[in-house]
């Protein structure tokens, strides 16, 4: 059927069967299962791939320099087990990982891990960041008021302001980030 309206610039209306044949239904499904399959395979391929995180997490399990490769320190196979169960359950990543222990906040107590990160201490992060963001303010007000100003004293306020910096994100690691990490667990084990 053609329909050459004035509103259709060239537009041709194909009518399509009702019903399709049933010989060509019985070869779509087939052509459908064999991509199942296909796709299977694939999906298999890649969990059993070096690269694949699946792997990656038996390989840490299993070998303990694996483990210290991709976390930076080394524990007792049951231990391992344990670090990869906490990071699948809470979605952890490896850096968040490496957080909690360096700050001391991954402990095993009874055989058991466990995420320990006080309030306090990560209220006593908050403190130095202030007391850091307050020395900057104070030493970019005293190059502001300084009448005449050296280089040696511009880059020397530089320098400062940077070592600043390093020490308010220090701070963060080690003190405010394992207490949310510890809160993010929590939500994730009462679920």
């Amino acid at each position: 059927m053609d329909d050459r309206s004035p509103h259709s610039a060239g537009a041709k209306i194909v009518a399509f069967p009702a019903v399709a044949k049933p010989d060509r239904v019985d070869g779509q499904s087939g052509h459908i299962d064999a991509m199942q399959e296909v796709l299977v395979a694939i999906d298999t391929a890649i969990k059993e791939a070096e690269w694949s995180p699946d792997h990656q997490d038996q390989l840490a399990m299993c070998d303990e320099q694996a483990f210290r490769k991709r976390f930076g320190f080394l524990v007792n196979r049951q231990q391992r087990e344990q670090i990869i169960t906490l990071k699948h359950e809470a979605d952890l990543t490896d850096k968040e990982i490496r957080i909690l222990r360096s700050s001391g906040s991954l402990a095993f107590k009874k055989g058991r891990l466990a995420v320990m990160a006080p309030t306090l201490i990560a209220v006593w992060g908050y403190i130095q960041i202030v007391m850091c963001l307050v020395l900057m303010a104070l030493s970019v007000l005293a190059a502001i008021s300084a009448e005449k100003m050296s280089w040696m004293g511009i880059a020397g306020i530089v320098v400062l302001n940077a070592v600043l910096l390093f020490g308010m994100n220090l701070s963060n690691d080690v003190f405010i980030w394992p207490q949310r990490i510890r809160k993010r667990v929590q939500e994730r084990q009462h679920r």
